[in-house]
């Protein structure tokens, strides 16, 4: 694997991450970024205080480099790699100070008590099972109080490939220890468990095997599968059930077996510290995020859960649908209801062959020379004009009557029902109306010239249209009153809804500008993760 492109892929991830703003990743990152250079393999030993790591890795180096007491620094992390003999510790306001490692180690105590900081200690040794590129990790105990033991911690697991967990034989089962190495294997660490001094044991309470099944279940329990679990005793090494030579043969095989683990582990550590930068983003955008999330509190809206952003989402488009329609409401009324008294004009039949034939033998009645009989002519031919003439009214008022004032008068009543308008003035009004078919109406439709059969049917269309025109001039009046009505009651629902689209437009606003931070903090996840891949690719 070309570690040195790899290497240069997470040094790209952690410039990308400074530019962020982030303060505490970046330096992560090019801590991996060292590493993989290197492509050195960390085995973390992990655990609590008396569990006996430090004891367990001075025996598995033949050499006692660990001090029986952890060392009280704020790092407290010791590193032990092959290599020449030296012991190394980094501090802020010292520099690097060098140790003797057979005989100066206590020194490190002396460095915290003076008050200066140790960032890290390294320790290079020969003779043991591990080379250059290969090193133990000796970790503060998680049951420690100390919050930067615990930092150090975490930052030891960081640049871990593999961790050993140890435990007690009296503690296996504390939930301390599977919430730990849930999370551990939740990270994707290949994760092996020590059970140390299983010299505690006593056969005739429970049989070893037994135990040991009651620790893989307990394991299992909590969805938690370790990639190998060991047995171990310091104090007696020739205990039956003693895996220690197991453990240290794991150990270099783990070794030499080094490029492949650090390859795979580098990349997942990579992959985790993008979305711990992720999460050091979005710390840093939580007061902004907190305060738009409050103003979705201050807006109470009626049988809506203001935080539920789909939802509000919704309930705007509903709403702004309705004071749309609400707006196109008096004018869609208005044309509904000139549309109907149109088609009732348009089908009302008022002139039938009676008719024609009375407006016939009127129109005969009004030709200049229209003259009855001899004697007393005159006033013969004036009674003879008005009968006719009353007998066209008398026909077209039958008409109308059954054909449409009923049919008028039951629409017009019925136009404010539709739209849940109630008004009893309104319907007396349209009860009472009367069209008037007058003599004057007769006369206004006579044309000059010569009159045909055709022009009589003409004559009786025109009469037909012209009472119709007079019942849509009248209808008309009556669709204003509900229109106006209708304005009045729409206005009053406008009203009401334009509170509620108002606070639903506050309401979005401030979902759009969480979604807007959220896209935003995948946007960096989706870029990081793009140059993360090209890592992904190196082999």
């Amino acid at each position: 694997m070309d570690f040195t492109r790899l290497a240069h892929t997470w040094e790209e991830l952690a410039a990308r991450m400074k530019e962020n703003g982030d303060t505490t990743t970046p330096g992560k990152m090019l801590q991996l970024a060292d590493k993989t250079k290197r492509a050195e393999l960390n085995i973390a030993f992990c655990g609590h205080f008396s569990a006996g790591k430090s004891t367990m890795i001075n025996t598995l180096l033949g050499v006692n480099l660990l001090p029986s007491n952890p060392i009280p620094t704020s790092a407290n992390v010791v590193k032990i790699r092959g290599g020449e003999k030296a012991a190394r510790v980094y501090t802020l306001n010292s520099g690097v100070i060098t140790f003797d490692p057979d005989t100066e180690m206590e020194k490190l105590k002396q460095f915290a008590v003076d008050g200066d900081t140790v960032e890290s200690v390294e320790v290079s040794y020969p003779g043991t099972f591990l080379d250059e590129h290969s090193s133990l990790l000796d970790t503060p105990g998680i049951d420690s109080t100390d919050a930067a033991h615990k930092i150090a911690t975490e930052s030891a697991l960081h640049l871990a490939d593999v961790v050993i967990y140890m435990m007690d034989y009296n503690h296996v089962q504390a939930e301390e220890n599977f919430n730990f190495t849930k999370t551990l294997k939740d990270r994707g660490k290949p994760v092996y468990l020590v059970v140390n001094m299983i010299d505690k044991h006593i056969d005739f309470e429970l049989d070893f095997d037994s135990y040991k099944e009651s620790v893989e279940e307990a394991f299992a329990t909590w969805n938690i599968h370790p990639d190998g679990i060991f047995y171990t005793s310091l104090a007696e090494p020739d205990h039956p059930e003693n895996q220690y030579e197991e453990l240290r043969s794991k150990l270099s095989s783990l070794i030499a077996n080094r490029e492949e683990l650090v390859g795979h582990s580098v990349k997942s550590a990579a992959e985790h510290l993008i979305e711990e930068h992720i999460q050091v983003w979005k710390a840093a955008n939580e007061s902004v995020r907190q305060e738009w999330e409050s103003k979705l509190d201050d807006v109470s809206v009626e049988g809506l859960d203001q935080r539920d952003a789909a939802a509000v989402q919704g309930a705007l488009e509903q709403a702004e649908a309705e004071t749309a329609a609400l707006d196109k409401r008096t004018e869609e009324a208005r044309s509904k209801m000139e549309k109907e008294l149109t088609v009732l004009l348009d089908n009302a039949r008022l002139t039938y062959f009676s008719t024609n034939e009375a407006a016939r033998s009127y129109l005969e009645s009004r030709k200049p020379g229209f003259k009855m009989g001899f004697l007393f002519a005159g006033k013969k031919t004036e009674e003879e004009r008005a009968r006719r003439e009353e007998a066209l009214l008398a026909d077209l008022r039958e008409k109308v009557a059954g054909n449409l004032d009923f049919h008028f008068k039951e629409l017009m009543n019925k136009l404010p029902q539709a739209y849940e308008i109630r008004d009893e003035e309104y319907n007396a009004a349209v009860h009472a109306t009367t069209i008037a078919l007058t003599p004057e109406l007769l006369a206004a439709h006579i044309k000059d010239g010569a009159q045909s059969r055709e022009y009589e049917l003409n004559y009786c269309s025109d009469l037909s249209n012209g009472i119709k025109l007079e019942y849509r001039r009248v209808g008309l009046a009556f669709i204003e009153q509900v229109v106006s009505r209708l304005a009045q009651q729409v206005k009053a629902q406008s009203e009401g809804l334009q509170a509620r689209l108002n606070q639903l437009r506050e309401l979005a606003q401030v979902h759009s500008k969480l979604a807007a931070l959220t896209a935003a903090e995948q946007g960096q996840r989706e870029q990081l993760q793009a140059i993360w891949q090209k890592g992904e690719q190196v082999s």
